[in-house]
């Protein structure tokens, strides 16, 4: 029983007559999304030796971001990053996941996300692997893969954090679309891919018993077209962020948080608007009962998310600041008017080497001299890991920062409640000097006082989502399953559209792991999609 078939979002399948089919086409695997799921599927399949149809509703394929979370990869290998614990891992993934998601489809993952990402690199030969964070790349190479702080602070214990962070993230710079796009390539110079841009899935077909068989799309100038497959159809379509009533209807806290999108179609709309699920549950697929999660990771300011000091507009403290930016951005985002300020003060440079290097922690200090000496990456891992004095004057130019002689002076400039501030900075002060924070439990290495001119604050303000995570209920097998139980035969899913990946909320347990788990699901779809008969 479709739970959901009465609820607007969901809408009608559309009714489409032979009569109005324009083209008819056939493959063995059609690929429907071009992200980064879909084209690892597109790649794999084609690779394995199968004929691949992709429809992709922009006009090329698409990729963001860069960062991978990886294990035994020649890129962690290189770093003396492989011995690492895999089981445990997966383990704090499900803990931080309130036990919701799905061990088997995570235990595969990891299992198989070192592999994945060294397959994925083979599609640019020249790609570089630094060796260091700090490295600076050879100059000319179009794309390199730097690591995740490496080396590590000194201080830092893995063991000892209440929210773990596993160092296994390798990022893909300058840019990630250059390498995706290059494994599209590789994939169309077999031979066995034909691409149909600017062309939306509206529908899945099935046969008579009742397994999926192909796809209707439809391109920009009202072209229908059939794609019929002889194995399966493999369902990349991203997440339903920009479908207001989709997210209204399952991560309702966050319909009026600000978003972020890279793809557009020719037309300049938002191509995440769960096509997919829909598609899906109109032929009876199942959505995943777990709560769906927003990834909405808070990156802080110029001196990250972690640790200093946070007061709400009443000037009031209201949480244990020694969190990552996903948790950290759940409390401002529970704030009545998701607001709260940073405070810092100018004895900076000795606290942040005690920061926990969680996702959108600084840990590390440069010096604007060695900077801009050319002998480091100025680039060195987007905006959190490093701090510079120049990073903090660009912020004041820019009135990311506030900066004030004295914290009367800086309480006025901010707007807040004076007695109020003034009063949860000295008890806050107070709590610094004993190394005991009696209300929130904060550990008393990271306990920063405010004492030393000059003082800076930062806005913060909820953090920006990036994708709403739920989708079709699936397996380690990217099959997918009707409400009754029942595996729905000829359909995968990866990427945001694959349920019981993630739930209730992002862990930034190893950062990059959205990334990873698109890839390594892309391929094994393809693999089973190939081999299902």
């Amino acid at each position: 029983m479709n739970l959901y078939k009465e609820e607007p979002w969901l809408g009608k399948e559309p009714t489409i007559e032979e009569s109005m089919i324009h083209e008819i086409v056939e493959a063995d695997v059609i690929v429907v999304g071009g992200g980064l799921a879909g084209v690892a599927a597109v790649r794999q399949a084609a690779e394995l030796g199968a004929k691949v149809i992709l429809l992709e509703k922009c006009r090329c394929v698409q990729a963001r971001s860069g960062d991978f979370a990886v294990m035994d990869s020649k890129a962690t290998e290189k770093w003396g990053r492989n011995a690492i614990n895999k089981a445990e891992i997966v383990n704090h993934l499900m803990q931080d996941m309130a036990y919701k998601a799905s061990q088997n489809i995570l235990k595969r993952w990891a299992q198989e996300a070192g592999e994945a990402f060294d397959w994925y690199l083979e599609a640019m030969e020249d790609i570089e692997i630094l060796d260091r964070t700090d490295q600076v790349p050879t100059k000319g190479k179009r794309c390199y893969v730097q690591p995740r702080r490496l080396p590590l602070p000194e201080q830092f214990d893995n063991n000892s954090e209440r929210y773990k962070c596993y160092q296994v993230t390798a990022w893909v710079r300058p840019s990630h679309i250059l390498l995706c796009r290059e494994n599209f390539e590789k994939a169309v110079a077999t031979g066995n891919v034909e691409a149909f841009f600017d062309t939306r899935a509206l529908k899945l077909l099935r046969d008579k018993d009742g397994k999926v068989n192909g796809v209707i799309g439809k391109n920009l100038d009202g072209h229908l077209i059939r794609a019929f497959a002889r194995k399966g159809v493999i369902l990349a379509t991203g997440d339903y962020m920009s479908d207001t009533a989709m997210l209204e209807r399952f991560l309702p806290g966050m319909a009026q948080t600000p978003k972020q999108w890279t793809s557009y179609d020719r037309n300049g709309c938002k191509s995440n608007t769960g096509d997919g699920h829909k598609m899906a549950m109109w032929i009876g697929a199942k959505l995943q009962d777990s709560p769906h999660a927003a990834c909405a990771h808070h990156m802080g300011s110029v001196f990250g998310v972690s640790d200093f000091l946070l007061l709400d507009s009443k000037g009031k403290r209201f949480v244990n600041e020694d969190a990552p930016g996903q948790q950290l951005g759940s409390q401002i985002e529970n704030l009545c008017d998701k607001t709260a300020w940073q405070i810092v003060d100018g004895d900076w440079k000795s606290y942040i080497p005690k920061e926990y290097p969680n996702h959108g922690g600084v840990c590390y200090v440069v010096e604007d001299e060695i900077l801009e000496s050319g002998k480091v990456n100025s680039k060195l891992c987007f905006i959190d890991n490093y701090i510079a004095p120049k990073y903090i004057e660009d912020a004041l130019q820019k009135g990311n920062l506030i900066q004030a002689d004295s914290v009367e002076e800086l309480v006025g400039k901010i707007g807040l409640p004076k007695d109020i501030a003034l009063q949860s900075i000295e008890r806050y002060n107070k709590m610094c000097a004993q190394k005991c924070d009696e209300d929130y439990g904060k550990r008393s290495d990271r306990l920063f006082a405010v004492k030393t001119a000059p003082f800076y604050a930062a806005k913060f303000t909820p953090a920006i989502m990036i994708a709403a995570m739920g989708g079709i209920q699936s397996d380690e097998d990217a099959h997918c399953y009707d409400t009754d139980g029942n595996r729905i035969e000829g359909l995968y899913v990866a990427g945001n559209v694959q349920g019981n990946r993630i739930a209730v909320d992002y862990p930034l347990t190893v950062p990059g792991l959205s990334h990873s788990l698109a890839l390594v699901y892309g391929r094994i779809a393809a693999q089973n999609a190939v081999k299902d008969i």
